[in-house]
């Protein structure tokens, strides 16, 4: 039979690679095993959830390209089935009002305090009789509903974390109906997982605790749990909980800064699960193939991003440049390149494939093609006291711009003749080849640092060349000018 598995957020904030990372492990069990991936939004904390958080976690969801069974179950629409639930509770005995103020509870919270006790709530309203009930009710008394935590044990196999036993003593009776009227998680949580048909349960190891007071709600209603599984956390390189201190945190936020989705995905997968191989770059399919929820590790997992980044190079050198060419045109649209200027002609496509092996994300390979659209607005400052400031830096700059301006269109046209002839050149001049191309790179690109001179010069063409080459000499002798 396959897993019907849920991932259920609160639409409070940006999905954050946590909350992903459970998304995905539940997607795969589900794709795995022929199974259901239900996607339920836990929203009954309407102060805090917002229409655009609802939005962004399925955005993000889309974007690492997580599909789910069904429509999404909002948590909130299903309020009448939860009080109907509790109040079926009540009837049989399971759960009963407690008409302690909070006044009166916060007292009870500080002689428990003082005397150094376990905070758990002391059971007064469990004791009082059906008249003293009946009279409060007459009264208009508010009151919560809370559940009768029995006697005996709670026990439960995790498919992680193996066998957890917990004595019932060790709980208090929870609230599951507040005095406002409204369900609690802990009561909301079951009852949907039941009416959902959940086979497996799959989340965070933040909610163990939680576990034991549901796994009592299913006993109570005489209905069947699900598995559970619950995953350790992702921690920062401090080794605390992964949190905005640590950089990047949300599906959004690296999308923003150009990781791709299929890096991310795979990234995230072997946080905390381990394939049994060396193997790191998975394909979607050999995924599905290999995940086995006995194969998560219990410790958790650390985030390192340079290897993220290192991945997400390996994903990013392998796409094909016309693909490429759409995934950063809004990131060149942020950095000024409009529509019209990114026509994928061949010499564009050409740096695309030079660039995107000495990129690690998209950013970065925007970055690099901004040499394409825009001359130089600098000049690096350490190249210029090196090649341009010297004695014969001008000279050899007019060498340069005289030499390409007599050259033919077809000229620029082949990487391999522009090679052959500027290396002619340099011995021409009695240069070393090295002492030709490190102005001319200069020159060009604004940096000493660049694609391979050669075949950048291929991409800039004629015109870019002749006039970053002019505004360079022109630079120069305004130096000298300065310096004179």
């Amino acid at each position: 039979m396959g897993y019907t598995v849920r991932f259920a957020p609160s639409p409070t904030g940006y999905l954050h690679v946590g909350g992903a990372r459970t998304a995905i492990f539940n997607w795969l069990l589900a794709r795995q095993s022929q199974g259901k991936f239900l996607l339920r939004i836990e929203d009954t904390d309407l102060q805090r959830s917002t229409p655009q958080s609802v939005q962004q976690i399925l955005n993000s969801l889309r974007w690492l390209g997580l599909d789910w069974d069904d429509e999404v179950f909002y948590q909130s629409k299903n309020r009448s089935r939860h009080v109907e639930v509790a109040n079926h509770l009540l009837k049989k005995g399971k759960a009963y009002r407690c008409f302690c103020s909070k006044e009166e509870l916060e007292e009870k919270r500080r002689k428990f305090e003082a005397l150094k006790l376990n905070q758990r709530y002391d059971g007064a309203c469990r004791r009082l009789s059906p008249d003293e009930v009946q009279e409060r009710l007459e009264r208009k008394q508010p009151f919560a509903i809370r559940f009768k935590v029995p006697q005996g044990q709670i026990v439960f196999d995790d498919l992680v974390h193996g066998r957890m036993e917990v004595d019932n003593n060790t709980l208090d009776d929870f609230i599951i109906v507040r005095s406002d009227g409204t369900p609690v998680y802990q009561l909301a949580v079951v009852v949907d997982d039941h009416d959902m048909s959940v086979n497996l349960v799959l989340r965070g190891d933040d909610h163990l605790p939680n576990t034991n007071k549901q796994i009592l709600i299913y006993r109570a209603m005489n209905w069947q749990p699900p598995q559970f599984a619950h995953v350790p956390l992702i921690l920062g390189p401090d080794k605390n909980r992964l949190s905005k201190r640590h950089g990047a945190t949300s599906v959004e936020e690296f999308k923003e800064r150009g990781i791709l989705p299929e890096a991310l995905f795979n990234y995230l997968c072997l946080l905390g699960w381990s394939p049994g191989t060396d193997q790191e770059i998975f394909s979607r399919a050999e995924l599905i193939r290999e995940f086995k929820v006995k194969r998560i590790n219990k410790t958790a997992a650390v985030f390192d991003e340079q290897k993220l980044l290192w991945m997400n190079a390996k994903y990013l050198a392998d796409y094909d440049e016309n693909s490429l060419i759409e995934m950063i045109r809004p990131f060149l649209s942020e950095r000024g390149i409009t529509e019209q200027d990114l026509r994928a002609d061949e010499r564009l496509l050409y740096l695309v494939k030079l660039q995107k092996i000495r990129s690690k994300t998209l950013t970065d390979l925007a970055d690099g093609l901004l040499l394409y659209f825009k001359d130089p607005e600098r000049y690096e400052e350490k190249g210029v006291r090196k090649f341009f400031l010297k004695e014969t830096g001008l000279s050899l700059l007019n060498e340069l711009y005289a030499f390409f301006k007599n050259q033919t269109p077809d000229f620029y046209d082949q990487v391999e003749r522009i090679e052959r002839e500027l290396r002619q050149k340099a011995e021409d001049m009695n240069l070393k080849a090295g002492q030709l191309i490190q102005p001319l790179r200069l020159a060009l690109t604004g940096s000493t640092a660049s694609p391979g001179i050669f075949e950048l010069i291929y991409v800039l063409g004629s015109k870019k060349v002749l006039n970053r080459l002019k505004n360079a000499i022109n630079y120069v002798k305004k130096m000298n000018d300065l310096n004179a």
